[in-house]
């Protein structure tokens, strides 16, 4: 019965683990999309600003 219990605790560690690396992914993930958004509508801005002009 003591093996099981201890068994648990390292699931639910590895499961932490897992979890955390998940959310550290999306978040950086997250980050990467916005400068690529930004750029983006930069981009956006300026074809339009030479649009205008010609």
């Amino acid at each position: 019965m003591m093996e099981l219990h201890g068994k648990i605790y390292v699931v639910a560690l590895v499961l932490a683990i897992i979890f955390a690396g998940l959310a550290f992914f999306l978040f950086f993930l997250e980050r990467r999309l916005g400068k690529l958004e930004q750029k983006l509508d930069e981009i956006s801005e300026v074809k339009e600003q030479a649009r205008k002009q010609h």
